[in-house]
């Protein structure tokens, strides 16, 4: 099959007619979740998730009840099989089937109908409903069973790629913290590695940074250490706290803004500094985003690179604040012809 990247994955979970389901496969933790419930709330649709492993076949099924029916002119007691009340909607929805192919073999069964019919019983998903399901990889070492070939050949299977450009773009309309935007900026082979051989517990994904970024809100800097080994292990993690302690010396936005503070040389600064202006973009204060415009007009005098990946990042983001259009509008007006062009360029392969 096919691999495609993040943002391929969601045009294409738009794209397909709803009565098509796609099946996503990928290792644990890369974000396939993530895709789907971005791709919903672009439909415009609620996303109902069920874990293949948390269920029995009649939590799909139904339980039965028994009630009276009039066949012919005669009144009889029938079973009536009840659909669960997660799915027992009246207007369309996303229905998500995480780790389908880890179900026992009676659960992937019990998906048959409601994959190529849309129905569960006598119950019919409403028109426009879309199904979805994922699953994990035999290589990935994940609990993972034999999908039979009438459940296979009923979905369409792609493969979902890494891609540190698509995570960064999502991160930053998502909040992940600027020390792990910059770390990730800086080294983006580090975004992702294949479950270690060994028993080792934690091993970078993106879902392992963006559980980092989290924690990192909340936890003092000198649990940090213990904090990175524990989500992306003990080589990612070590990196990242090195990167963290020394992007804490790096100067603020204001101080670079106001011309109180020097550009630093060092690269893992310039890093810091370009996903923190990011970070900057969802604020509602415009004058945070005229703060962010004027220290990136200044770290382009010792990275260009940099400036021009933040700049592209600020035009990725879908959710407009003040913080934004004031960015924005400094860099057209005030910024170098090499970020102004990038601006250009950059709205105009978008818009067309």
């Amino acid at each position: 099959m096919l691999a495609l990247s993040p943002p391929e994955i969601v045009e294409l979970l738009i794209a397909l007619p709803a009565t098509r389901t796609p099946f996503l496969w990928g290792p644990p933790g890369i974000g396939k979740s993530a895709l789907v419930r971005d791709a919903a709330e672009r439909l415009g649709l609620p996303c109902v998730t069920l874990l293949g492993t948390q269920l029995a076949p009649e939590d799909l099924i139904g339980v039965p009840r028994i009630v009276r029916s009039t066949i012919g002119d005669v009144e009889r007691h029938v079973t009536e099989f009840c659909p669960p009340r997660a799915i027992l909607r009246e207007e369309p929805f996303l229905l998500f089937i995480d780790e389908l192919n880890s179900a026992v073999p009676d659960v992937q069964k019990a998906f048959y109908s409601l994959i190529l019919d849309r129905r569960l019983g006598d119950y019919a998903l409403p028109v426009g409903s879309r199904v979805v399901g994922a699953g994990n990889r035999i290589e990935d070492r994940a609990l993972v069973r034999p999908m039979a070939t009438a459940l296979s050949n009923r979905m369409l299977h792609v493969a979902l790629e890494p891609s540190s450009d698509a995570w960064l773009a999502w991160g930053s309309e998502h909040a992940i913290h600027p020390l792990v935007l910059g770390f990730i900026r800086a080294r983006p082979d580090r975004l992702h590695e294949l479950p270690p051989s060994d028993t080792t517990p934690a091993y970078p994904t993106p879902r392992a940074w963006h559980m980092l970024s989290d924690s990192i809100h909340s936890v003092q800097e000198a649990l940090w250490p213990a904090l990175a080994a524990g989500s992306v292990g003990d080589r990612a993690g070590a990196e990242f706290t090195a990167f963290a302690r020394r992007a804490l010396l790096a100067p603020s936005l204001a101080d670079l803004a106001a011309g109180r503070a020097l550009v630093p040389e060092d690269p893992d600064l310039l890093y810091f500094l370009g996903a923190s202006c990011l970070a900057a973009l969802g604020k509602k204060n415009a004058e945070e985003g005229l703060i962010a415009a004027r220290a990136l007009v200044a770290l382009a005098s010792r990275s260009m690179e940099i400036a021009v990946w933040t700049v592209d990042g600020a035009l990725k983001k879908t959710r407009k604040t003040a913080a934004l259009d004031a960015f924005l509008e400094h860099i057209r007006t005030t910024g170098s012809q090499v970020l102004v062009d990038v601006l250009r360029l950059g709205r105009f392969s978008r818009d067309g």
